[in-house]
């Protein structure tokens, strides 16, 4: 897939050694426009920049705080001596060579990739990242289970938790395996490792239960002593189904003395379950690592397949990983294939491709989005999501300008699912949800959201012009960056800096009470005007104008070319005959759906925008 090999391409690392001339040019420019305020003298912020030497690595903290601010053109402080935009592309540029293999941002914060190498020049020669572990996500847990044991295990719990933050929520190197954590591990393993020996004893013979592992079930005889052998060959099947690859010779011998010192303290059985289940506990089965073959500067073939693995689906592909044991995984064309082989393989599971997707757009998260049900229409929220994965699979499917067509394509799946065709067997879309004729009060159909008048077969349909491109202008999409009541302005706008634009915003002041004015006879946009306070708008002028042009759309996902607002002088008439008020009663105001790309990182993108869909084109 294009896809996978460009975003491979655009991680790259492309850290390099600073030189003398180097240090000299960036301390130059420090004292120029920094050290003023965040030298010896003066440290505002507590920020000081006078002693750093260009070691990334070791300032990577401090040069993150530097990328940001002079990329996004905040520092330095407008009344001060200003940078010309060679030097400022020049230094930002510099910082961003250097960070890629030793980024301090977090994936919550920002494109964790700085907006120079998704999109700046073309890659040098790429040098390889420090050495690092990836914990399993809880996703590759649960499959890390299912390839050891395949049939059910009761007792299993998650032992992992995702980042609970916005972003990328299971980005394991966030996360460390903490005692209580490996307090579950112990638990799990021994869990897994019952099941893998269940047995039960029948006229004096051992007989394994279920999907127990006939290797292991051997050794559960309490009157007989296990050979060598037999114990070697468990312990080189645990190896192969827990870590795909066969034990060393040193961490066979090291796991039968385990063996022997556990049978003197207690029975044979159990002490074959305890070396068993040590193999499911080792490092290298919790984490997949990337250290890399110095001599060769790239992964090992056991890595390589760990790594393609794990970033398309939850499991260790097989045939994979026995190519890496076998040496057949060590040129590009011999990766290539693979990669091929295991994308066209539907037998093998690649939740991670539509995962990533999902974690990306945030869309999923609509049907955690609490809102009344509308008098006037349908609302689902989850069939919403449905429909936006079709799209996102299709597109993916077609693999042509994969991003591109996430954001400006016109086509939409409405209101979509399939079942089988009693007759031929075959999948047939079928309408999703259809109004019930005695429930039904008056709520549109779904496919009114979208701008049908009935409901058509012809998935995906093509939406009418000027309506919807996109995913941005999906339903679920729109419903999912709203908030219960209304519209999120600023939601939608930091996912577009942060995740589009790869640029940062500030969090939220501690102390701050971040509440839009509750004033309901006026527009969204004007009860925004709150943010362009001088202590507001310095964050808020990287947000607003991006999200402004969604007001296009109500928090429902429906198109509109007015917003309903409180009328104040018909609510206040709005009375029974004796005097008690019937309710708020609402008018047309004239919708303004302009916004303004600002400090994009390209001046070709900056500039004033008349509505959402000329913003994503």
């Amino acid at each position: 897939m294009k896809l996978v090999a460009s975003i491979a391409l655009a991680l790259a690392s492309l850290a390099s050694a600073v030189t003398p001339g180097e240090t000299a040019a960036l301390q130059k420019f420090l004292g120029d426009f920094c050290t003023k305020c965040h030298g010896p003298d003066k440290q505002k912020g507590d920020i000081r920049l006078d002693g750093l030497t260009g070691d990334v690595e070791k300032e990577g903290e401090r040069w993150g705080v530097v990328l940001d601010q002079i990329r996004d053109g905040e520092m330095p402080p407008k009344k001060e001596k200003q940078p010309d935009a060679a030097q400022r592309n020049a230094v930002v540029t510099w910082i961003s060579m250097q960070m890629g293999g030793h980024a301090q941002r977090r994936p919550n914060q920002g494109n964790l990739v700085p907006h120079e190498l998704l999109f700046g020049r073309p890659a040098g020669a790429v040098a390889p990242p420090a050495p690092r572990l990836w914990r399993l996500s809880p996703d590759a847990y649960l499959g890390f289970v299912s390839d050891v044991q395949k049939g059910r295990v009761p007792g299993v719990v998650q032992p992992f938790t995702a980042n609970p933050e916005r972003g990328i929520k299971d980005y394991a190197k966030l996360a460390v395996i903490d005692e209580p954590s490996v307090e579950v591990l112990a638990r799990n393993a021994a869990a897994i490792v019952e099941a893998q020996c269940a047995h039960e004893i029948v006229d004096g013979k051992v007989r394994g239960k279920n999907d127990a592992r006939r290797e292991f079930v051997e050794l559960m005889d309490p009157a007989a002593t296990p050979t060598r052998a037999q114990l070697e060959k468990a312990v080189q099947l645990q190896f192969r189904v827990a870590l795909a690859r066969g034990a060393e010779a040193d961490e066979v011998a090291r796991l039968l003395a385990f063996y022997d010192k556990c049978a003197k303290a207690g029975g044979g059985p159990g002490a074959v379950k305890t070396m068993l289940s040590a193999v499911l506990l080792r490092a290298d089965a919790m984490f997949r690592q990337e250290l890399g073959d110095p001599a060769r500067q790239q992964l090992t073939p056991r890595e390589t397949a760990a790594a393609i693995s794990l970033a398309l689906g939850n499991n260790r592909e097989q045939k994979i990983s026995e190519a890496a044991e076998k040496g057949a995984l060590t040129t590009r064309e011999q990766v290539a294939g693979h990669v091929r082989r295991i994308l066209d393989d539907p037998k093998f599971k690649k939740p991670r491709v539509l995962g990533f997707f999902r974690e990306y757009f945030g869309y999923p998260n609509a049907p955690e989005v609490f809102k009344d049900k509308p008098k006037d229409l349908m609302h689902e929220p989850q069939q919403a999501v449905n429909d936006t994965e079709r799209l996102i699979l299709f597109i993916l499917e077609k693999d042509r300008d994969v991003l591109r067509e996430l954001l400006t394509t016109p086509l939409a799946f409405v209101n979509v699912t399939t079942k089988q065709n009693k007759q031929t067997r075959l999948d047939e879309v079928v309408r999703a949800i259809t109004p019930n004729a005695q429930n039904n009060k008056g709520q549109s159909p779904l496919e009114t959201l979208y701008g049908l008048e009935e409901w058509t077969a012809e998935q995906p349909v093509t939406l009418a012009k000027d309506t919807r491109l996109g995913i941005l202008m999906q339903p679920s999409w729109l419903i999912a960056w709203s908030g219960n009541f209304d519209n999120d302005i600023v939601r939608r706008a930091r996912f577009i800096r942060e995740r589009l634009l790869g640029g940062t915003v500030p969090d939220l002041p501690i102390g701050v009470a971040a509440q839009v004015p509750d004033d309901r006879h006026r527009t969204l946009r004007d009860r925004m005007q709150l943010t362009r306070a001088e202590a507001c708008w310095k964050c808020h002028q990287r947000m607003d104008d991006l999200g402004l042009p969604f007001e296009n759309f109500d928090h429902y996902g429906r198109l509109r070319s007015a917003e309903l607002v409180e009328d104040a002088g018909a609510t206040a008439a709005n009375v029974d005959k004796k005097g008690k008020p019937l309710g708020p009663v609402e008018r047309p105001a004239k919708l303004d759906t302009t916004g303004l790309i600002a400090a994009s990182g390209d001046a070709r993108l900056d500039g004033p925008v008349r509505d959402p869909r000329e913003l994503v084109l």
